[in-house]
């Protein structure tokens, strides 16, 4: 039985349609760490629904709704995404707001941090609940922290974002205005062994620029320095 009441008979949606929105939810989560081309993405996972989209945005969006919500996943990411692209932002419906909604119920499940949603996402599940998106543990008072204070000149290396080797590195340093600041050491822009590097944001003390950065990072990078650890709220991601 259909979720959502439908006007026609047919439903114009491939019988692999779960295949294909699990595919381009995988792709649009995290589109470097798949396996899909991204040049195949319109041709393959977008375009071929345009007709049906354009046609019939409702409808459109009840037969995906019945289609991904008892598959669930990253299905369901998929089918969300391909209603904003297909039809657009501004849309809304019952189904296409079940899908949608749903979506971030099953990123929140596997400890997805609110960082990695989009701007609409998150504005869309403040908008329709009420409940913390993911609770961290307590931050570590500043008896409890163990920092070394910063020895003059000292650049300290408190974490690495990525495995890669050209991956952006932060450091910790002293202002020139007695404060404390996060230095990033990051790729120049073209390909190849040019680094930079800038600041990123400061504070009076390593407790407060830690706390900070903690923040920002929501869950663990691929290293992170003991005693920035503690400040990192949430665990990493199941997904």
């Amino acid at each position: 039985m259909a979720l959502f009441p439908r006007t026609s008979r047919a439903t114009p949606l491939p019988g692999d349609v779960v295949s294909l929105m699990e595919r381009f939810g995988r792709f649009e989560f995290d589109p470097v760490g798949t396996d899909i081309d991204a040049s195949d993405v319109w041709g393959e996972l977008q375009a071929p629904f345009l007709p049906f989209a354009q046609s019939d945005p409702h409808g459109f969006a009840r037969a995906l709704a019945d289609a991904v919500l008892p598959a669930g996943g990253f299905a369901l990411f998929g089918a969300a995404r391909t209603v904003w692209n297909l039809v657009g932002s501004d849309f809304s419906s019952p189904a296409y707001g079940a899908v949608r909604m749903a979506a971030l119920e099953f990123f929140r499940a596997n400890g997805v941090p609110s960082n990695r949603l989009s701007a609409a996402d998150w504005r869309f599940w403040q908008e329709n609940r009420s409940e913390p998106w993911l609770v961290g543990r307590p931050l570590p008072t500043p008896e409890e922290a163990r920092i070394a204070p910063l020895a003059p000149g000292e650049l300290r290396r408190i974490a690495q974002v990525t495995e890669d080797p050209d991956a952006n590195v932060v450091y910790v340093a002293a202002a020139p205005d007695g404060r404390v600041k996060a230095v990033v050491d990051a790729p120049a822009g073209d390909p190849g062994p040019t680094r930079c590097r800038f600041d990123w944001t400061s504070a009076d003390t390593l407790h407060d620029l830690y706390t900070w950065i903690g923040e920002a990072f929501q869950t663990p990078v691929h290293w992170v320095a003991d005693e920035l650890r503690p400040f990192i709220p949430l665990p990493p991601s199941r997904i």
